[in-house]
């Protein structure tokens, strides 16, 4: 099979019609939302229609091998998706049937316009979802590399295009200089590079960050959107952006393409769009075409005085070490045990095949340093590799803002010095003017200098700019309250469980800290009591009997505390007792704390719950051990 030229290869049946290179669903018109692998699956039966697609086939075609999920549960999942999407019933199909144990057959008769048929013949389009070989050419990475230089590239010059022409009075509402990058689809036979496609548009979005004034949401709030198939205005409208970024990559043996649309969100329209169609023997045709569009493009007032290093990244010239690279990011932010260790092995690996790589320094160091702080590794040793890392990084590219980002971790997290922290994060924050991620560790570190106010404002920036992150909510209602303001804190909470239901680590124990506050007791326990079962679900409770004089109760929380956490949550520890009243022992947890690296003491200067120990000397001694103004 060649890599379609075409731009669109339309299958019809009864009143619906699916676009298998935009993987739309249509019925009547009217877009139906599916996501990414039950149209997957939806596609499969159509290559085959009439003939039994087995279950066995649908797993190895669409379920990579080195993927942890339940392929029985993920199939049956996928069907009934499909089936909803259809209005078909199982009993009585009228267009997927299931034949017992053995798989699925699409049964209704398929339709082909004229203008269909002739454009998939001219294209040389066999069939849109075929199996290729699993084994690929070694300078597949290496092109893809290019490719995403390429794209890159003029969709910075687009962004700049569409900055400059609103700069000079036509801005409307939405900031007209703000874009959001979307996952890219996998169009490719085998539906197995997810990692890249990913790893393609997190490239360009890195990229992106680095224009000033141009907003850039943030990878975390663009990429929940994978595999929704949502409507670029729906998009839009809850990333608060002017223009998204879509794109797809498809990729057969020798043969890549990879496109990308630029959309304008208020009327849908492409503002851009581009293709590379190559055989990989052509990739430097394609470097020569994408230099030819941004020498022209440059011209442009925006970029005229910029140097070309800003538009440039620290790269290698060895495919092997891109791709691994590649596979170690797309792991990492997984952000599970099983994962970490699966980046950690590809980190490994683009190290060992290009020692000189800087960006796979920084990434392992910041996986290490994850893994070290979630007890999936040994915490002392992920330090002292993540120090190590962290400096190989900075010296092999003093200008990659990655390695500067962990830095600030390492100085923050593990050093208790979040002065030096913020001046690193600062060189960050200059390298890459555009990253939202910039402005919450911005914030979490001037909440742990008494800068309260200063931290709210950042987080709420940040937030502008990054809508959908429950995890900087909670942040937020933290530092709202410490200063009093209790209903925006209850709001922000609220806010946060909205967007993601089922990560609720925290956000029940915050709210009841937040009652506690407000001298609201009662409310206090019965909102620790839906905190999940754990470190603080134990922490609220011994907080919240205590505020009820149930001391037995307390006590019998911070038992479980004490056997069960002294080595990864002394300073949770010693807010109970300081809480409590309990000055000696709170003061013991802390120096502990502090002697086990613990990153809760980024909130020791601002925590309401320790206010039992301000007027001691002994608070004092310990500020300057952390770096801290008194």
């Amino acid at each position: 099979m060649q890599v379609p030229a075409i731009d669109r290869y339309i299958v019809r049946f009864g009143p619906f019609a699916v676009d298998l290179v935009s993987h739309e669903l249509r019925c009547d018109g009217r877009k139906i939302n599916l996501q990414e692998k039950p149209f997957q699956v939806l596609a499969l039966l159509l290559e085959q229609p009439g003939q039994l697609v087995t279950r066995e086939e649908l797993r190895h075609r669409l379920w990579p091998e080195d993927t942890f999920v339940d392929f029985e549960h993920s199939i049956n999942t996928a069907i009934k998706k499909v089936r909803e999407a259809l209005q078909d019933s199982g009993e009585h199909s009228r267009f997927i049937e299931t034949l017992p144990r053995r798989g699925y057959r699409f049964i209704a008769p398929i339709e082909e316009s004229e203008e269909d048929f002739l454009a998939a013949r001219l294209a040389g389009v066999d069939s849109v979802v075929t199996e290729a070989p699993r084994h690929v050419g070694t300078r597949y990475p290496s092109a893809m590399l290019l490719l995403t230089s390429a794209v890159i590239l003029i969709l910075i010059v687009a962004a700049a295009s569409l900055w400059h022409k609103h700069a000079q009075g036509k801005a409307p509402a939405v900031t007209a200089a703000s874009i959001a990058v979307l996952p890219f689809a996998d169009l490719s036979p085998n539906h197995d590079q997810g990692y890249f496609a990913e790893g393609l548009a997190e490239e360009i979005l890195n990229h992106l960050t680095k224009i000033p004034s141009l907003k850039v949401t943030a990878r975390a709030s663009a990429f929940l959107f994978k595999g929704k198939n949502e409507d670029s205005r729906v998009v839009g409208q809850k990333l608060d952006v002017a223009n998204i970024l879509e794109g797809s990559v498809q990729r057969d043996q020798n043969r890549v393409r990879v496109t990308a649309r630029l959309i304008k969100v208020d009327d849908g329209y492409d503002l851009w769009s581009d293709s590379f169609d190559r055989d990989l023997k052509d990739i430097f045709a394609v470097e020569d075409d994408v230099a030819k569009a941004v020498t022209s493009a440059l011209q442009l007032k925006l970029l005229a005085s910029r140097s070309p290093k800003t538009l440039t990244t620290s790269g290698t010239t060895n495919p092997e070490t891109y791709e691994a690279f590649l596979h170690a990011r797309y792991f990492e932010h997984m952000q599970d045990e099983e994962s970490a260790k699966k980046a950690l092995h590809y980190a490994n690996k683009a190290i060992q095949s290009d020692p000189d790589y800087a960006p796979a320094y920084a990434l392992r160091a910041a996986i290490e340093l994850e893994s070290g702080g979630m007890v999936w590794m040994d915490y002392s040793q992920a330090i002292e590799k993540t120090r190590h890392d962290t400096e190989k990084a900075i010296a092999l590219d003093p200008n990659l803002a990655d390695g500067y980002r962990v830095l600030s971790m390492i100085q923050s997290w593990v050093e208790s010095n979040c002065r030096a922290a913020e001046t690193s994060q600062k060189r960050a924050s200059d390298l890459a003017p555009g990253d939202p991620d910039n402005l919450g560790r911005s914030a979490l570190l001037a909440m742990c200098q008494g800068r309260s106010e200063e931290a709210v404002e950042l987080w709420n920036q940040e937030l502008l700019l990054d809508p959908l992150r429950p995890d900087e909510y909670l942040w937020l209602a933290q530092s709202l309250r410490d200063l009093g303001r209790y209903e925006e804190a209850h709001a922000a909470l609220a806010k946060a469980l909205d967007l993601n239901p089922n990560q609720i680590s925290m956000i029940h124990e915050v709210g009841g800290e937040v009652y506690l506050a407000q001298g609201r007791p009662q409310e206090a326990l019965a909102e620790m009591e839906k905190e999940p079962a754990g470190l603080f679900h134990d922490l609220g409770q011994a907080l919240a009997d205590h505020a009820l004089g149930r001391h037995q109760e307390s006590d019998t929380a911070l038992a479980r505390l004490l056997s069960q956490h002294s080595n990864d949550a002394a300073y949770q520890i010693a807010q109970v007792y300081a809480y409590r009243g309990e000055v000696d022992r709170a003061f013991e947890w802390l120096n502990r704390a502090h002697l086990q690296h613990d990153p809760g003491l980024l909130w020791f200067k601002t925590d309401l719950k320790l206010k039992s120990l301000r007027s001691d000397p002994r608070c004092a001694l310990l500020l300057k051990k952390l770096n801290l103004p008194e």
